[in-house]
């Protein structure tokens, strides 16, 4: 897996840099932030799932590599951005609460992934903190999603620009200095 991570630490830095797109995004446009967030979530969510299986295509060369966490994340990814693509007035207006359920979940099962991969990864590199971190940020903005629809969902939905945007903007760092770090593995 160290393999696969080192030579893919652009693509790290990459999905960094979509990260802090991200949130600047969801500070400019807080009023409205669901279609904004929709639009670039989507982009997000493909482009991360691409590059996942691309990541997975590479770590496949070696069997001994656990490469199936980045086809899972890949088809999860992509699928998001499907849905968002093939529906974005009934995602962004009508069905606002099922986007951000969306969001939680899949940020708590590739947050899950992330923090599976950092502990695969423990006894192999210096850094994979960073990696469990990112996980755990992915996985704390998909609780906090779900507890904020569940006290108040009607406030929750234009402040989630905000959240999100906190979030992406701290998860880009993470995974910039993670992909920074592994470029100097």
């Amino acid at each position: 897996m160290l393999g696969t991570l080192r030579r893919n630490w652009g693509w790290i830095v990459f999905r960094g840099a979509l990260a802090l797109a991200l949130g600047v995004v969801s500070f400019l446009f807080p009023l409205s932030a669901l279609f904004a967030f929709a639009t670039v979530f989507a982009a997000y969510a493909g482009v991360d799932g691409i590059l996942s299986l691309v990541a997975a295509v590479r770590g496949a060369r070696r069997k001994e590599e656990r490469w199936w966490t980045y086809v899972l994340r890949g088809i999860i990814g992509i699928a998001t951005a499907v849905l968002f693509v093939l529906m974005p007035a009934a995602m962004t207006a009508g069905y606002a609460l099922v986007t951000l359920i969306m969001l939680a979940v899949w940020a708590i099962v590739t947050g899950a992934l992330e923090i599976a991969a950092a502990v695969t990864l423990r006894k192999v590199i210096r850094g994979e903190w960073l990696m469990g971190l990112s996980g755990a940020l992915s996985v704390a903005l998909g609780i906090m999603i779900v507890v904020l629809l569940v006290i108040d969902p009607l406030t929750t939905l234009p402040s989630a620009a905000w959240v999100i945007g906190t979030y992406a903007i701290i998860a880009g760092v993470v995974l910039l200095g993670l992909g920074f770090k592994l470029r100097r593995a």
